[in-house]
């Protein structure tokens, strides 16, 4: 698989926050954005709800705590199928390790 170097900005406390949440998972950052990229280019869409003057507002959602739990394991299942025979920087063990606490 041929590779590119691009550089592109972005703000950097949201680069840090999300190194931060990609290390947890296991990965890179480089690896948590091609992810994503994969995921656009498999589903043909931004994998996610784009909404205008939305907020969500986490303490008044009671069941969020046992609602991240879930989306933690759903995103391991998910990245588990979607890296089979790719070659990635993806610490499978790790995320496994981080999903049973």
């Amino acid at each position: 698989m041929a590779t590119v170097n691009y550089t592109l900005r972005i703000d950097e406390s949201d680069k840090r926050n999300a190194e931060r949440i990609f290390k947890e998972l296991g990965m890179t950052f480089s690896t948590g954005i091609n992810i994503y990229l994969k995921t656009v280019s498999r589903q043909k869409r931004i994998p996610f709800d784009l909404a205008t003057n939305y907020r969500y507002d986490v303490s008044a959602d009671t069941s969020a705590t046992a609602s991240l739990v879930s989306e933690k394991e759903n995103a391991y299942m998910a990245l588990d199928g979607l890296l089979a025979g790719h070659d990635v920087d993806f610490d499978i063990e790790k995320a496994k390790r981080i999903l049973s606490k």
